[in-house]
């Protein structure tokens, strides 16, 4: 009797047992490593990514000036913002700029992009020559832009000059800082616009451009027909970031204008430094950078579903 109760006990598990065991084991293990791996991530996102987002939207509910201890004011900040005439202009500024440099811009970067698609000898320089404002500090393009309006020797008036124009004192005319700045977005922003394009045209099929030859379909067919379509996901990509990067507009207007005339030409983020660093009220500027939060991740939110119908 004691004979066979040892064997059962000394009996081996059954193959399904161990194989359960195993799997579950190597699942732990690798979900234990995925772990490790996430952890320094997450730390470095969390520090640097979501503490900051709480502690503006708390800061946007004080009266501080950074150095005394903040007074809650609840959402009298928000308040302020969409009641105040001077915080609506510099958002329908933004707005604007952001618009007008998109209407611009896009159209001349896809007709760019078409026109560097082609199989030409150098064709790697010209593409390069056209990105180079792209990837060029927005710093050194804002003193350049400032030699070019500069009322007595800058290029822009030697040329009305030669074409015996009046000259233009830029500083003072609000309708040509705005051209100024709307300019500056276009020419650094186009480079970016092309890259894109010009990605995305390399990816659509030769095949659908040889059928419609076939059938006889122009140039101007062919386009409408099969380029514009093929490009709708790039288009729409290139709008919401070229709706976050003109919301977020900052050198050419801090270092070219500065807001002026009289705040034509001032933007959200240089309001919201001024109201951080020069006016010393980090409550309102901290209301502004949530504000501006939301409604870009509002317009992201709407151009991902837009790309996604009809996929």
């Amino acid at each position: 009797m004691s004979m066979s109760l040892s064997f059962q006990a000394a009996r081996p598990m059954p193959a399904t047992m161990l194989s359960r065991r195993g799997r579950y084991s190597l699942h732990r293990r690798h979900a234990i490593e995925a772990w490790l791996i996430l952890t320094p991530v997450l730390l470095y996102y969390g520090l640097m990514a979501v503490v900051p987002v709480i502690a503006n939207v708390g800061a946007s509910l004080t009266h501080w000036n950074g150095i005394t201890a903040p007074e809650w004011a609840g959402l009298e900040n928000y308040v302020r913002f969409f009641r105040q005439p001077f915080y609506q202009r510099i958002f329908l500024n933004t707005a604007v700029f952001t618009v007008v440099s998109m209407m611009i811009g896009i159209p001349l970067g896809l007709f760019t992009a078409i026109l560097l698609n082609q199989k030409v000898r150098g064709m790697g320089i010209y593409r390069s020559l056209w990105y180079v404002p792209a990837v060029t500090s927005a710093a050194i393009m804002s003193q350049v832009m400032r030699l070019f309006i500069s009322p007595y020797s800058g290029a822009f008036n030697m040329i009305l000059r030669a074409l015996g124009q009046p000259e233009v004192i830029w500083n003072i005319n609000p309708q040509a800082m705005r051209t100024v700045i709307v300019g500056f977005a276009v020419w650094r922003g186009v480079g970016g616009i092309m890259i894109l394009y010009l990605a995305a045209l390399q990816g659509i099929p030769p095949e659908l451009y040889e059928a419609a030859m076939v059938d006889g379909a122009n140039a101007a067919a062919r386009f409408r027909y099969i380029t514009v379509p093929m490009l709708r996901h790039m288009t729409l990509f290139v709008v919401v970031t070229g709706i976050i990067g003109g919301f977020q507009m900052l050198e050419p207007v801090m270092l070219i204008t500065e807001g002026g005339p009289f705040n034509q030409t001032n933007v959200v983020v240089n309001q919201i430094y001024n109201d951080a660093l020069r006016n010393s009220n980090l409550g309102m500027a901290s209301a502004s950078a949530t504000l501006l939060g939301i409604f870009l991740l509002g317009a992201s939110i709407v151009a991902l579903r837009l790309m996604r119908q009809g996929e």
